[in-house]
């Protein structure tokens, strides 16, 4: 998620940029809309859960490339912690998903509850694993490289199994993935266009030392479009009875579905500035190069990394 009130100004050199950047990044961006899109269908209309792996190998692959980007971002890690994090970060959310949907599949009513334990049963593992090789590789693993891989598996790996939970959660599993990914997006477009039209007249900075581009006007923009992003879940519910909410209390599930994209809002926008603080901590400006005109992976994904923790929150609350 990226917000920069002079996307369009020239840089520190003078120049315009490229026009060749903002094609690759507009012909990035539709293909990633295109791909959610895809994905979402396919979660909603494949029966037995099946369609929710189209999610579970995103995750898992945001999991995995974002682990080497991290990784190598921060750099000085043993080659033995480095494969250690990239094995856990991988089985992260392939062990929830599996043992899921056994579990469901075999009528299990705690399910979930195996599968969480299986969870943090691999995440333990990974990370004690990964804590002993300062023992085992003192001459390669040091307390830095050390904190580097166990820090990375919790931002890459654990983060990405809550995606995970929200993919397979028993009640309003479509609705919670399609907010999620809806919300983060209409985030990052409303904190750009805020930022670019009344930046200018309300110019105060929301982190300046982290991400100097970012303002507070253009916060409260990304909060509004995640506002627009319920009232648009919402309406797919009247499209198809799949993308209804299933709420029996006493507010209406459209007020509902706006209280939950505020906090998921927020949320969104600490993810986008804790990876900009990353990024001015290595002195670098994309995590990588894998995305044209978006930089990496976690570039890309940041802000769903944290918005998930405030979606599954919300909806376990719910219920």
């Amino acid at each position: 998620m990226q917000e920069h009130t002079n996307l369009r100004q020239p840089d520190a050199s003078g120049a315009e940029p490229p026009k060749e950047n903002m094609r690759a990044r507009t012909f990035t961006a539709i293909g990633y809309l295109a791909l959610l899109a895809a994905l979402v269908v396919l979660k909603a209309f494949v029966p037995n859960d099946y369609g929710s792996i189209g999610f579970d190998a995103l995750f898992c692959a945001i999991s995995v490339i974002g682990a080497f980007e991290f990784m190598r971002a921060l750099g000085g890690i043993s080659a033995a912690q480095w494969w250690c994090a990239m094995v856990t970060c991988a089985l992260t959310t392939p062990s929830f998903a599996i043992v899921k949907m056994i579990g469901v599949a075999g009528g299990d009513p705690n399910a979930w509850m195996y599968a969480l334990l299986v969870l943090m049963g691999v995440g333990s593992v990974g990370a004690m694993v990964t804590a002993a090789m300062l023992v085992f590789d003192f001459e390669k693993s040091d307390l830095r490289s050390t904190t580097s891989a166990l820090f990375c598996i919790l931002y890459c790996g654990v983060l990405c199994s809550v995606s995970s939970n929200i993919n397979h959660m028993g009640h309003n599993s479509l609705v919670g993935i399609t907010l999620m990914f809806c919300t983060t997006v209409a985030v990052d477009t409303f904190a750009l266009v805020f930022g670019k039209l009344f930046g200018r007249f309300l110019p105060l900075k929301l982190a300046p030392h982290t991400s100097p581009n970012k303002t507070v006007i253009g916060a409260f923009g990304g909060m509004f479009g995640g506002v627009l992003a319920a009232i648009f879940v919402w309406g797919l519910g009247w499209l198809a009875p799949q993308f209804r909410l299933e709420y029996s209390g006493a507010l209406h599930p459209l007020a509902v579905l706006v209280l939950v994209s505020l906090p998921t809002s927020i949320f969104a926008q600490l993810g986008d500035l804790f990876e900009s603080a990353i990024k001015r901590g290595c002195g670098i400006k994309d995590m990588g190069k894998l995305l044209p005109g978006h930089g990496g992976v976690l570039d890309r994904f940041d802000s769903m990394l944290f918005a998930s923790v405030a979606v599954v929150i919300c909806f376990m609350m719910i219920h």
